[in-house]
């Protein structure tokens, strides 16, 4: 019976022994050493930036280093991922990395580890005379060891306490997660669509837009399609979410939304079925395109277009590849009372001719006189009262060389003949 309690006295006694370490050191040693991720750390660069630096001094298969391995790294977590005052590190004895990176995704271990083997943490080990694990120290930035065990760790509260009373703060982890996104364009004429892409870095679980002058003003997909239909230049705003952590990327006057161009087509005269063939004009700013019925090249043919009300479409597209475009009417005439008159009421000598004509006109009552170039323009006209019978003489030396229409317009007829200006 004594035998048997003297073993479990002896069992205890070797169980606290395990798990109370320390350094001998009250002074830090300096050591440069290689995270399991590649990183070179070297101890009194880290000081030197003003932090205090906690060193949890262990082994994969210590038991109580197990155990304690996730609260150390809830008091990482506390004071702010070694962002803050505090910066953390796992000195492992006598593993390799691949031992070390499986045990801290076993145990959840987010700060620092130093593998023994590969790391240099074995040599850092015996610098700091640890012979007992886990050992857990901290240092201050004048490189006094003010903590040379901190222990029990029963929650993590136990490893936070004594580096409040070292005068830290605590802290949220900075984010680790970056606001990104691209667009198809960045200069757009109004009633265009920019299709917007997220290139955001991290684990992403929600997205919020905000698009200045666009419809809709803002969304939550990942990828949205926005239309702007107002001129101007517009920011874009991008916060991404992953957990409680956000971040955002505003870019102001991202967007370019021109100014659709101001277009005007003048309005054309009715024309005749037989008239041949005319350029169009009239339409501002100059350089755009006309289309429609019996359109070819900028150029009308009545004739193609048939009798009737046809619609002629000035198109212009400016240098920023906006383009808007305006609308006349025009009516191709049958004019079957030029056949039917012209040859006994109304006679035009000489045709051609280099400047005056004379009208041999028999026709009763009151007559509008007019002369039109090719595209409708009226460049003479006159009214004229007869009692059957009479002449006018009408001087064209001004006019440029063309074709020119002469029409005759009763209260019950029209009468048009062609003449050509010659120079």
């Amino acid at each position: 019976m004594r035998k048997k309690l003297l073993f479990t006295l002896l069992s205890s006694l070797l169980t606290l022994n395990i798990a109370f370490g320390q350094t001998p050191l009250t002074e830090a040693v300096d050591f440069t050493v290689t995270t399991v991720e590649g990183e070179t750390l070297n101890l009194f660069d880290i000081l030197g930036e003003g932090k205090h630096v906690l060193i949890d001094f262990f082994f994969t298969t210590c038991g109580p280093c197990q155990q304690t391995a996730p609260l150390i790294n809830e008091a990482y977590v506390s004071f702010g991922c070694n962002a803050g005052d505090v910066f953390f590190i796992a000195m492992d004895n006598g593993d390799t990395d691949a031992q070390c990176i499986q045990f801290d995704q076993t145990f959840g271990v987010e700060y620092p580890t130093v593998s023994g083997v590969e790391g240099g943490g074995n040599q850092v080990n015996v610098d700091y005379g640890i012979s007992l694990y886990p050992t857990v120290i901290l240092i201050a930035p004048n490189h006094d060891i003010i903590e040379q065990d901190i222990w029990p760790i029963p929650n993590a509260g136990a490893v936070i306490a004594p580096i409040l009373e070292a005068g830290c703060q605590q802290m949220e982890c900075p984010s680790n997660i970056e606001a990104a996104f691209t667009s198809d364009i960045t200069e757009l004429c109004p009633e265009g669509a920019v299709s917007f892409t997220d290139q955001s870095m991290g684990d992403i679980t929600n997205w919020e837009w905000t698009f200045e002058g666009g419809e809709p003003a803002s969304s939550t997909e990942q990828n949205p399609v926005v239309t702007y239909n107002i001129p101007g230049m517009f920011d874009v705003e991008l916060t991404v979410y992953s957990g409680s952590a956000s971040n955002t990327m505003m870019l102001e006057d991202y967007l370019t939304v021109y100014e659709l161009p101001e277009v005007t087509l003048d309005p054309y005269e009715d024309v005749c079925l037989t008239w041949p063939a005319f350029e169009l004009t009239g339409g501002l700013p100059e350089g755009g395109e006309y289309t429609g019925t019996g359109v070819t090249d900028g150029w009308f043919d009545p004739q193609v277009a048939g009798i009737g009300t046809h619609t002629i479409t000035y198109i212009y597209d400016d240098e920023f590849g906006c383009i808007n475009q305006a609308e006349r009417q025009i009516l191709v005439d049958p004019c079957t009372s030029i056949d039917e008159v012209s040859n006994h009421g109304f006679e035009i000598c000489p045709n051609p001719t280099s400047g005056e004509i004379l009208l041999q006109v028999q026709l009763t009552g009151n007559i509008n006189i007019t002369v039109s170039d090719i595209v409708g323009t009226v460049v003479y006209e006159s009214n004229e009262l007869s009692n059957g019978q009479f002449s006018k003489s009408i001087d064209l030396s001004r006019m440029n060389s063309g074709i020119y229409f002469v029409s005759l317009i009763t209260s019950d007829s029209k009468i048009t003949e062609k003449i050509q200006v010659l120079k």
